[in-house]
């Protein structure tokens, strides 16, 4: 930031300098006539051509006043003079922006991507205004499936919850109270203590493996029972919050929820190239979105949107003169131990006029791990680079969407940026398209759209249950929610 100002500042000085001291062209416009038919020789004797101006603007209205140029700049003094002025300027401006630019390139090859993008940055309506509070319920609800589909959700990234200190988010509908106890291991517990209602994670304090709350000091192990009162003889064996099954994977704090309350089913998918460092992580990007949760991985079997929203903008173009850039991809669902995996690949391409051209094409290899992870593997000619996105639903019509990109050793922070900023690029023109949509139960489809029903069919079956109505709407009472 020191360095943007200080190259603003030195642009300030050069325009300053021009409105004190600006070249006399005036002058030049009354003599014209006679100017353009003086000898530049004749000129540079007399000294009547002092002012650089009248000779630049000669010499953009003839070829002779362009030859005078010349001979007035390689002769007169004052010329040199001027122009050693102008020069120190130029000199000073690129001088002080150098630092500048050497702090963006530093920026841009060598520090994580960190971006974040804000609710209030993406709910617009099509005019550009934001929505009244009235009327966005109103757009999204319908009969839309239950909001919280039982699968691992992702709460934080691992280096946010530091050994020995707690915090609290909210997911699900709910809040919660995550610490790292001196084992170095994760615990998430209910937010609020079930003594007064003190949120554990704002303040309470990590002892040993336990977490102290902040109000009375109440202490509970990673189990959620109270194992310790300060000012009691005896803690009641009925005390006790709630307790959820927790992990940590890729990098990340994973949380599973479940309507029935059963244990994990399944485990998220491990990437060892991540926990064995061989893969390095090059930076991640936030976004909020305003959907239903199963809506964002749809738009992978939803092939047919690839083609029609998803065209780079230069083709829009080249596409008119014989060039066609081109998507394909398939969808299939895992089976067996699998069952809650779904593999897609994506590949896009170019053709001239009915012929491909060699080079272009990319493959992406695609797994979703259950309905709140993708895993984007792409092969470069640097190595490999893998993208992880997850969806945790905040509230029933709020999604928390994380971009992380990691790649191999080989592979530059630049290039590996580049790929994930073209990524965002695509995701977000889908953005305004959820932002702005209902949910159809009933989507007019035709066989041209992929297997969109084959897709909702293996969500519906592998991740709602009996009681995933009744769960959601349990906790839209106790919120306040009216989007659910």
């Amino acid at each position: 930031m020191a360095w943007k100002v200080a190259f603003c500042v030195v642009l300030l000085a050069v325009v300053a300098h021009l409105l004190v001291d600006p070249f006399d062209i005036s002058s030049l416009t009354k003599h014209k006539e006679d100017f353009l038919h003086r000898s530049p020789f004749a000129d540079l004797q007399t000294g009547n051509s002092s002012s650089l101006s009248q000779v630049l603007f000669d010499a953009s209205t003839s070829v002779a006043g362009f030859k005078r140029l010349v001979a007035f700049l390689e002769s007169t003094t004052n010329a040199r003079a001027l122009m050693g002025t102008w020069v120190a300027w130029v000199a000073v401006a690129f001088l002080a922006s150098a630092p500048w630019t050497l702090s963006w390139a530093y920026d841009y090859f060598c520090c994580p991507l960190e971006l974040t993008v804000s609710l209030e940055d993406v709910e617009r309506r099509a005019d550009g205004k934001k929505y009244p509070p009235w009327e966005r319920p109103r757009r999204l609800r319908g009969a839309v499936p239950p909001p919280y589909p039982n699968a691992w959700y992702k709460v934080c990234n691992s280096h946010d919850i530091p050994k020995g200190e707690s915090r609290d988010f909210e997911l699900l509908g709910h809040f919660f109270a995550v610490y790292r106890g001196e084992d170095g291991k994760v615990r998430i517990l209910d937010a609020y203590c079930p003594h007064m209602g003190a949120n554990l994670g704002v303040t309470g304090r990590v002892v040993g493996n336990e977490i102290a709350c902040p109000f009375h000091g109440w202490q509970f192990d990673g189990e959620g029972k109270c194992t310790h009162i300060p000012y009691a003889e005896k803690v009641p064996g009925f005390m006790k919050t709630t307790a959820w099954p927790s992990t940590e994977m890729n990098g990340s704090v994973m949380l599973w929820h479940d309507a029935e309350g059963r244990p994990p089913l399944w485990m998220p998918s491990d990437i060892k190239e991540i926990n064995s460092g061989r893969y390095k992580w090059h930076g991640a990007a936030l976004h909020q979105v305003r959907a239903h949760i199963q809506e964002i991985p749809e738009n992978g079997p939803d092939t047919a949107h690839l083609n029609y929203l998803h065209v780079p903008l230069v083709f829009r173009l080249l596409n008119k003169i014989g060039f066609h850039h081109a998507w394909e991809a398939t969808w299939e669902a895992g089976k067996g131990v699998d069952e809650h995996l779904a593999f897609m690949r994506v590949i896009q391409s170019v053709e001239f006029r009915g012929r491909y051209i060699p080079g272009t094409r990319i493959d992406v290899d695609i797994v979703q791990v259950g309905p709140s992870m993708v895993h984007l593997h792409f092969a470069t000619p640097f190595g490999k680079v893998m993208l992880i996105e997850t969806v945790t639903p905040v509230q029933p019509l709020l999604q928390r969407i994380t971009h992380q990109v990691f790649a191999e050793w080989t592979v530059p922070r630049f290039f590996a940026k580049f790929i994930m900023g073209n990524t965002i690029v695509q995701f977000e023109r889908d953005v305004p398209i959820w932002n702005n949509k209902t949910y159809l139960n009933n989507p007019g489809l035709v066989k041209e759209d992929g297997p969109i029903a084959k897709y909702r069919r293996w969500f519906a079956k592998n991740f709602y249950s009996e009681n995933s109505e009744k769960v959601a709407r349990d906790r839209a009472a106790a919120t306040g929610s009216i989007d659910w």
